[in-house]
C-alpha cells in the first residue's frame, strides 16, 4: 500500500470497522479536543500512545501501514520538534548540542506540540481507513438529521480525494509513456505539479459534469426527504466509546478549569 492511498477507506473486520460512523466521528472530535487542550508533554505522550494502540489493536492497522501513511508528517513533526527546541527560550538547561543549550522548558513544549500534530493526523487516518463515506453520509441524515444535500456533499468530498490521487497516477503514467521524464528535487516536483495541473483540472471537470448529469437523471434533490434501504445504527460499543471519550474530555477540561493541571507546558519559558 502506498502512502498516497493511506487516507482511503478499506473494508475490514476490525472492531473499529464494525462501529457506526457517528461513534467514530465523536471519538475523532474528542481526541482532537484532548490534543488541543494541553501543552504538557506527558499528556500528549499518553494521548498519542492511546491513539496508536487504537490504530494497532482496534483498527488492525499494521505498523508498516501507519509508517507508510504518515511518514511525511513524521518528518514534519520531527523538524518542528528540532526547530522549536533550538529556538524557544527557557531556564533549565537539559543538555547541549554543539555548545547550543537545549532547555527543558522548550523541549517539553516542542515535544507536546509535535505530538499534538501527529496524534490528530493518526486519529484522522484511523477514522478515514475504517469509515465508509457512504455510511457516514447516511448516518448524518438518519441520526443527526442533517439535510441530505449537505450530507451527500460531504460524502462526495471524501470520495473525490482518492479519485484525484488515482487520476494523478494515470496522468504520470501517460506522460511517462510519451517519454516525459520525472523531475527530481523540490524544484522538479514543483514543475511536475504545474505539468499535472491542467490535465487534472480537465479530468476533474469532466467527472464533475458526469456526476451532475447522473444526479439530475435520478432526480436528486427533488424531494425534501430521502429514504435509505440500509442505515447504520449506533451499537452498545459505539455508545461506550462515546461515553468514555466524553468522560475523558470533560475530566480534562474540568481539571484545567479547577487548576488541578496546568493549561500550558510545565516549565513556562520567559
Amino acid at each position: 500500500m502506498r502512502s498516497k492511498n493511506a487516507f482511503q477507506f478499506r473494508a475490514g473486520r476490525s472492531i473499529f470497522h464494525r462501529l457506526d460512523p457517528l461513534s467514530k466521528f465523536a471519538w475523532l472530535i474528542g481526541i482532537s479536543l484532548l490534543a488541543f487542550g494541553a501543552y504538557i508533554a506527558w499528556i500528549q505522550i499518553t494521548i498519542a500512545v492511546a491513539v496508536l494502540l487504537t490504530a494497532l489493536v482496534l483498527a488492525r492497522l499494521t505498523p508498516l501501514e501507519i509508517v507508510r501513511g504518515t511518514w511525511l508528517f513524521i518528518i514534519a513533526c520531527i523538524g518542528f520538534l528540532v526547530v522549536q527546541s533550538l529556538t524557544l527560550p527557557g531556564q533549565t538547561v537539559a543538555f547541549q548540542i554543539l555548545s547550543k543549550p537545549i532547555y527543558a522548558e522548550s523541549a517539553d513544549y516542542a515535544l507536546a506540540s509535535a505530538l499534538r500534530i501527529y496524534t490528530i493526523i493518526l486519529s484522522s487516518m484511523v477514522f478515514v481507513r475504517t469509515t465508509d463515506p457512504r455510511d457516514l453520509a447516511i448516518a448524518l441524515v438518519t441520526q443527526m438529521r442533517v439535510p441530505y444535500r449537505i450530507a451527500y456533499a460531504f460524502f462526495i468530498a471524501l470520495r473525490i480525494v482518492p479519485t484525484i490521487e488515482e487520476e494523478i497516477k494515470i496522468i504520470r503514467s501517460a506522460q511517462a509513456v510519451r517519454g516525459v521524464a520525472r523531475k527530481r528535487g523540490i524544484a522538479g516536483r514543483i514543475l511536475e505539479t504545474k505539468r499535472y495541473a491542467m490535465p487534472l483540472l480537465v479530468g476533474s471537470l469532466r467527472k464533475a459534469s458526469m456526476m451532475v448529469m447522473s444526479m439530475e437523471g435520478r432526480a436528486f434533490g427533488a424531494y425534501p426527504q430521502r429514504t435509505f434501504v440500509d442505515a447504520p445504527h449506533m451499537s452498545a460499543r459505539g455508545i461506550a466509546l462515546i461515553v468514555v471519550t466524553l468522560a475523558a474530555v470533560v475530566a480534562w477540561y474540568t481539571s484545567l478549569a479547577m487548576g488541578v493541571v496546568h493549561s500550558v507546558y510545565v516549565f513556562a519559558p520567559n
